[in-house]
């Protein structure tokens, strides 16, 4: 017989009871430190309660295979980031730059060791399409300096609109492009003010202007760079091989809870079938007694 000391509980009884008494206890679980700082904590708890909600993970023993599935995929997850991160490193390095120079031409011998990191990375956060801007108002500035004349320099908003956005940018827009030019580089004429221009872009901007010369043949000759890195970095048999072994935890995982809910179902439909022999046996029983004894059914 079932009994409990008086003030003490039983726990939840209901399935709805244990999955919530589940979950309340994995929020506080030391699983959750197990976790490094880069790793999103919030979205990996999430992942584990939408798969125990799938799975209705109310029990230990589910939770500890569902454990296992989770550190078998993040596992799998940082061994990606660890690859990956290795690429990057080796794309990062002066060697990359030297074989980019060789190979793109046009660079000089010790380009390699200031080149900036953004011709190497895939995220450049933009900065090769702000390179074919640069090189517009380059050659909007060289093209209005050599057929410059006061009527033209009244049309520059719409003729050169880069040029005049990179000078008015942060100014009045009311304010015309022959005063901007002048209260920027103070030379006497505007012609030398714009010379002032050119050379400021030309300094500041070299890189940028290098890039713009052929942006698509040097996205293919990085891209080749990046795939010779890649071969280098990964070591194909050992990834494969963590790969391979974190995927077969995964499965055999669920395996494991697959076969978990057909055996609990197997015992569901063994109790009620015996339950209902036993209440068919009653039936019978009752129903011989009575004839014994002459009661009606």
């Amino acid at each position: 017989m079932e009994y409990s000391k008086k003030g003490h509980s039983t726990g939840p009884k209901t399935q709805v009871g244990k999955a919530n008494s589940s979950k309340n206890a994995r929020k506080a679980s030391a699983f959750t430190k197990g976790y490094l700082d880069w790793e999103n904590h919030e979205d990996k708890r999430q992942q584990f309660e939408a798969l125990a909600e799938q799975w209705q993970a109310y029990d230990p023993s589910r939770e500890i295979i569902l454990r296992s599935i989770e550190y078998a995929m993040l596992g799998q997850e940082r061994l990606m980031y660890s690859e990956r991160k290795r690429i990057e490193g080796r794309m990062a390095s002066t060697d990359i730059a030297k074989t980019f120079c060789e190979r793109a031409g046009g660079f000089d011998i010790l380009d390699f060791m200031t080149i900036p990191a953004w011709y190497f990375t895939e995220d450049d956060h933009g900065l090769k399409d702000s390179s074919i801007l640069i090189q517009k108002v380059l050659t909007q500035a060289v093209e209005l300096k050599k057929q410059y004349s006061d009527q033209l320099i009244a049309q520059v908003k719409t003729k050169y609109p880069e040029l005049y956005l990179y000078l008015i940018q942060g100014r009045p827009v009311t304010e015309a492009f022959g005063v901007a030019l002048g209260r920027r580089y103070s030379h006497p004429s505007p012609l030398l003010n714009l010379q002032a221009l050119i050379d400021e872009i030309e300094k500041s901007y070299s890189y940028f202007l290098k890039w713009a010369r052929d942006p698509h043949r040097y996205e293919i000759i990085i891209a080749g760079i990046r795939a010779e890195q890649m071969q280098e970095a990964m070591d194909l048999e050992k990834s494969t091989k963590y790969s391979t072994n974190f995927q077969n935890r995964i499965l055999k995982g669920f395996a494991a809870l697959s076969h978990l809910a057909q055996a609990e179902q197997q015992q569901l439909t063994y109790v009620a079938q015996k339950v209902s022999v036993e209440l068919e046996q009653e039936i019978r029983d009752q129903a011989s007694d009575d004839q014994k004894t002459g009661d009606p059914a």
